[in-house]
C-alpha cells in the first residue's frame, strides 16, 4: 500500500519530500530564498564588546565583517574591499583591529563605522573620485540579549519580529552568557539533517545509548512546541540518572574502570540530582540552542541556567555541512568555573563529544539512504493533536510539532519569489 500524499501535506509540514535533501536546483532555491532572506546568529555581545573588536563570519559564500565602532554602536558590513573585492579580515575569526581595516592588496583603509579613509595615491584618480562612494557596504546587524544576528536581505523585518514567539524563550536564557570554547566540524550530509535532529526527540532513547542507560524514561514527561515563524521547543524532565548503569557505560566506552555508582563532578561539587525541565531551541533556519536546565528563583520565577551549547549549520553543498558550535557560561563565572563548566559540555558535545558523533552517524546514514528512489516521501506525523503542541498532558515530548513548523516555514520562503 502506498500512503497517498497531498501538496497540501507537503506545505503542512506532514510530510517531507527527499528531495529537498538530495537536489542541487532546491539546493540553489535555498540558498538565494531561505539563507539569503532570514536572519543569522553570528556571536555573543562580549566576542565584540569593546571599540575595534570584529567578528568574522559568512552566510554561506556571503563574507560578513561585525565590528565596534569608536562610537560603541555594533554594526555589520560585507568583508570585500570595495576596490577590487579583497577581504579584509581572514588571518583570525575574531580580535581587535586597532580602529582601521587595511586591505592587504593596495592598502585602502576603513574605519570601524564603514568609512574610506586612506587611498594611496588618490590623486591618480582625478578630481571627481569621492572616498565616500566608496565606503563598506552594510549588512543588517541587531542584538538580542547577548545574541548578535546578521541578514544580507535589505527587506529584513526586525529582528524581535522574525524570533516571533521565540523571543520570551531566548529571554530565560540569553542574558549574562560568554563564549568559553568553540569548534567546527564538517559532515556529509544536507544541512537540514542537522537542524532536524535538534527539533526531534524522539531519536535520543536509541541513537545516544549512554543516554537510554543512565536516563531510559527521560523523554516520558515534557513538552513540543511549534513557534511561529519556524522555531521550535523541546522540553523533558529526567528522571534520577541510574549510576550504576552510567559507571558500566563509561567503562564500556573508554576502557576505565570507575567505580560503581560513581556520580560525575559538576563545576568542581559532586552531582545533585534536582527535577528541572531542559530544553532544546531551534530558530529557524540554522542556530540550535541547548541551554542549561532551568531552575527556580524565588524572586524571578521560572528562569534559565546560564550555560550551555550553540550549533548553526552551514551548508557547504546539497551534502555537505559545516557545523559551529559554541559553549558558553555566565559571565559572572570564575575561570576554576568555567573549566569545570567546558569539562562537563565538551563530553557530550562538539567534535569530540560522545552525543554529537552518535548524530554525526546519523545524519551520514540518513544522507546515503536518502540517494535511494525507493520512497518519496518521510512521514512528520507523531503528534497528532491538531495544534502547535506545548506543555499539557495530550502532548509528548516525543511529537513532531517542532519539526512540522520548520517545514511549513521553509516551503514558504522556498515557494515565494525571489
Amino acid at each position: 500500500m502506498t500512503v497517498e500524499v497531498k501538496e497540501s501535506d507537503i506545505e503542512a509540514g506532514a510530510f517531507i519530500d527527499r528531495d529537498v535533501y538530495r537536489n542541487e536546483e532546491i539546493f540553489r532555491l535555498e540558498k538565494e530564498r531561505i539563507f539569503y532572506k532570514t536572519w543569522h546568529f553570528a556571536c555573543l555581545t562580549h566576542e565584540v564588546k569593546n571599540s575595534s573588536d570584529y567578528f568574522a563570519m559568512s552566510i554561506l559564500d556571503q563574507p560578513i565583517l561585525i565590528v565596534r565602532g569608536s562610537d560603541g554602536e555594533l554594526r555589520a558590513f560585507y568583508n570585500a574591499c570595495t576596490h577590487r573585492g579583497a577581504t579584509l579580515q581572514t588571518d583570525k575569526r575574531s580580535g581587535n583591529c586597532g580602529r582601521r581595516f587595511v586591505c592587504m592588496y593596495h592598502a585602502w583603509t576603513f574605519s570601524t563605522e564603514g568609512a574610506l579613509i586612506g587611498v594611496p595615491y588618490k590623486e591618480g584618480y582625478g578630481p571627481s573620485f569621492k572616498r565616500e562612494d566608496y565606503n563598506l557596504k552594510p549588512v543588517h546587524c541587531e542584538i538580542y540579549n547577548d545574541l548578535v544576528f546578521v541578514s544580507v536581505n535589505p527587506d529584513a523585518v526586525p529582528l524581535k519580529e522574525y524570533l516571533g514567539e521565540m523571543a520570551p524563550v531566548l529571554d530565560m536564557y540569553t542574558q549574562g552568557i560568554e563564549v568559553i570554547a568553540r569548534n567546527s566540524w564538517i559532515y556529509n550530509g544536507n544541512w537540514k539533517l542537522w537542524h532536524e535532529n535538534f527539533r526531534d526527540n524522539y531519536h535520543p532513547q536509541f541513537a545516544h545509548r549512554a543516554i537510554n542507560d543512565a536516563v531510559p524514561h527521560f523523554a516520558d514527561r515534557g513538552g513540543n512546541w511549534a513557534l511561529e515563524p519556524g522555531h521550535s521547543r523541546l522540553q523533558w524532565i529526567c528522571e534520577e540518572p541510574n549510576f550504576k548503569n552510567l559507571t558500566k557505560v563509561m567503562k564500556r566506552m573508554s576502557g576505565v574502570a570507575f567505580p560503581e555508582g560513581a556520580k560525575p563532578m559538576i563545576a568542581g561539587g559532586e552531582y545533585e540530582y534536582a527535577e528541572a525541565p531542559q530544553e532544546v531551541l531551534a530558530i529557524f533556519p540554522n542556530m540550535d540552542m541547548q541551554p542549561g536546565s532551568q531552575s527556580v528563583d524565588g524572586t524571578s520565577g521560572r528562569r534559565g541556567s546560564r550555560m550551555g551549547h550553540i550549533q548553526t549549520v552551514t551548508p557547504l553543498g546539497v551534502d555537505k555541512t559545516r557545523v559551529d558550535y559554541i559553549a558558553y557560561t555566565s559571565n559572572e563565572d570564575d575561570p576554576d568555573t568555567r573549566k569545570a563548566m567546558l569539562e562537563g559540555l565538551a563530553e557530550n558535545q562538539g567534535s569530540w563529544g560522545k552525543v554529537s558523533n552518535d548524530d554525526v552517524e546519523a545524519a551520514i546514514r540518513c544522507q546515503d539512504g536518502l540517494r535511494g528512489l525507493g520512497t518519496r516521501y518521510s512521514p512528520v506525523l507523531r503528534g497528532v493533536k491538531p495544534s502547535k503542541g506545548g506543555l499539557t498532558p495530550d502532548v509528548c515530548s516525543r511529537d513532531e510539532y517542532s519539526l512540522r513548523e520548520f517545514y511549513r516555514v521553509y516551503y514558504q520562503y522556498l515557494e515565494a519569489e525571489a
